[in-house]
């Protein structure tokens, strides 16, 4: 299972997994180019799919570390061939071709994300927002995702703490791993 792996999303290559066997545990780094939206990640090989979570924004990249124990990884695949979108078809993506001139990338006045100020104790975060409409974060230390109140995908066990963000109301989560916690 350990070596690198290409992340495709949408059919292009945007990244890698790197896999690494640590003592008992295994340790998946993902990196990718910014794409728009909340991605959830997994791995895949053989028919099998094995979820590792949400990509978070780490400077001018997504990211997200794991580290799974043997127990973690059953029914994950033994031999992984790619990672992708987590849920799609089990058959790989085609890979596109890389272009032989990188785009530049737009401006940011041009990006479908948006930049939002939050006010309160989130006051010093930019959030971007995603297009299902939740909004992510990143301190430096913590990955923040805030869901609109109301939202469907809130916890019914509650935990998460309300904030008014850009003058809307929102339950906003740390997250670890892909993880929602308290």
């Amino acid at each position: 299972m350990e070596g690198t792996y290409p992340l495709l999303l949408d059919g292009a290559r945007t990244g890698e997994v790197r896999v690494a066997a640590e003592g008992g545990w295994t340790v998946f780094d993902v990196q990718s180019e910014c794409v728009t939206g909340v991605v959830r990640v997994s791995v895949y090989g053989a028919g099998r799919e094995g979820y590792l979570g949400v990509l978070a924004p780490e400077g001018e990249t997504l990211t997200l570390h794991r580290r799974l124990s043997r127990s973690d990884l059953r029914g994950f695949p033994a031999q992984i061939e790619y990672a992708g979108r987590a849920g799609q078809p089990q058959t790989p993506p085609q890979e596109e071709p890389a272009p032989e001139q990188p785009e530049p990338a737009p401006p940011a006045e041009a990006a479908d994300e948006t930049e939002r100020k939050a006010s309160g104790d989130e006051a010093d975060l930019y959030w971007y927002a995603t297009p299902d409409g939740a909004l992510v974060s990143f301190d430096g230390k913590e990955n923040r995702i805030a869901l609109p109140a109301g939202d469907a995908r809130i916890p019914t066990g509650g935990g998460g703490r309300a904030e008014t963000i850009d003058g809307r109301d929102y339950v906003v989560f740390r997250s670890k791993n892909g993880r929602l916690l308290p």
